[in-house]
């Protein structure tokens, strides 16, 4: 019975042999399965190149952007076009036959002078009405004139089909390269040659660089799609957070069971395209106003971005308007060193206008800065007050100018 009682007490006593002592367990992943890149040699190449393509794309997007701010050229090509014909009897653009094209040429001061990239779009709503006229007169060289008319369109959809394609293998953004770079290679060719061929006219020569300097930078956009042809140094443009920063966060995690984790932040460019046009309709409006065009659409120009700029208050809040009210603030700052610019004579001779292009450049960059650094939103908002921007550091150089020059 002793026994029988020793035993009962002891038995709720857990025995020595069967306690666990875990002297580890502070540190449960420790134990886990660790899974890094280095270990799968297929996601690290495939993560690498996405991330390095990704770059790619931005950069070439944005040396697409910055040549929509200079001359592509477009007068020359149509000079040379319609000139071919100009030596037979009784035929060419002023023969009575070919009204569309004569319109456009007497009354249309692009055909004569030419203008930045965006121009170039714009006036191509205007121009195509031309194309019937231009094949009966020219002939299969129309292929050629077709080709540089929808030059700016076919890199703008390049870009953007690369953007979608983002995370396709580099075999494939060589062919798209190669698919840019040839379009480009053959436009080149015909401008040299239409440069040797106008060069011994006084009104049409030109220099085959800077007075086609937007159409050279596009071209060098296409080049930087090539994985092998352009290398771009790891240190330029490298951020934790890119455009897209589920290939290219700050590191990849992992939990317990050693599977890997990407954080997943995409935006979407279809929505960032809709917030964006309003304010380059507007953009585009005002600057047909300001050379004569018709200002009925001017209500419709105003209108959209404040439409525009009450979504994106309704949808992204307090990260929209410190955007918007950021820029706001670099916006003096610009006005106040375009004014000093001016007093140390730095624009010249200002009878001509204002530098428009190289001002909008200027209040391009806050709005790429923060989508470079992964914070969209605050860039949308920074890019609504574009406008403003623009007005301001106008304000301020013609402050400096009437200064300089009196009024």
């Amino acid at each position: 019975m002793q026994n029988d009682e020793e035993v009962t007490k002891q038995r709720p006593v857990k025995p020595e042999a069967v306690v666990i002592n875990l002297p580890q367990s502070e540190n449960l992943l420790a134990d886990a399965p660790a899974t890094s890149l280095a270990d799968k040699p297929n996601i690290q190449n495939i993560v690498v190149s996405s991330i390095d393509q990704t770059k790619r794309i931005q950069f070439a997007s944005i040396a697409l952007l910055v040549s929509m701010f200079f001359q592509w050229g477009y007068q020359y090509w149509l000079n040379w076009t319609i000139s071919l014909v100009s030596s037979r009897d009784g035929e060419g653009w002023d023969d009575g036959y070919h009204n569309a094209l004569w319109e456009y040429l007497v009354h249309g001061e692009f055909a004569w002078e030419g203008g930045i990239g965006f121009v170039e779009i714009l006036n191509f709503f205007f121009r195509f009405q031309i194309w019937g006229d231009v094949a009966d007169l020219v002939g299969p060289v129309f292929a050629l004139f077709i080709m540089r008319d929808l030059m700016p369109f076919v890199f703008i959809g390049t870009i953007a089909f690369s953007w979608m394609n983002r995370d396709k293998g580099d075999d494939f953004f060589r062919k798209v390269a190669l698919f840019y770079g040839g379009y480009f290679a053959i436009m080149a060719v015909q401008l040299v040659y239409i440069n040797i061929e106008l060069n011994g006219s006084y009104y049409w020569e030109f220099n085959v660089l800077f007075d086609c300097f937007g159409f050279w930078v596009a071209g060098f956009a296409g080049l930087l799609l090539d994985p092998k042809l352009i290398r771009i140094p790891e240190t330029i443009g490298s951020h934790k957070d890119t455009f897209t920063p589920h290939l290219n966060g700050p590191e990849l995690s992992q939990n317990s069971h050693g599977i890997i984790h990407a954080p997943q932040q995409e935006i979407e460019p279809a929505k960032v395209a809709l917030f964006y046009f309003p304010v380059v309709y507007f953009l585009i409006v005002v600057n047909s106003v300001m050379e004569g065009g018709e200002d009925d659409a001017l209500f419709l120009g105003i209108m959209l971005p404040i439409v525009g700029f009450v979504v994106g208050i309704g949808l992204y809040g307090l990260e929209f308007l410190k955007g918007f009210g950021l820029h706001l603030l670099f916006s003096i700052g610009y006005g106040l060193i375009g004014y000093f610019l001016v007093i140390i004579g730095f624009f010249g001779d200002l009878d001509d206008g204002p530098p428009i292009s190289f001002i909008v450049m200027i209040s391009l960059i806050l709005t790429i800065r923060y989508h470079l650094k992964n914070k969209h939103h605050r860039a949308i908002g920074a890019m609504y007050a574009i406008p403003l921007t623009i007005w301001i550091i106008l304000f301020g150089i013609l402050i400096g100018w009437f200064q300089v020059d009196g009024f």
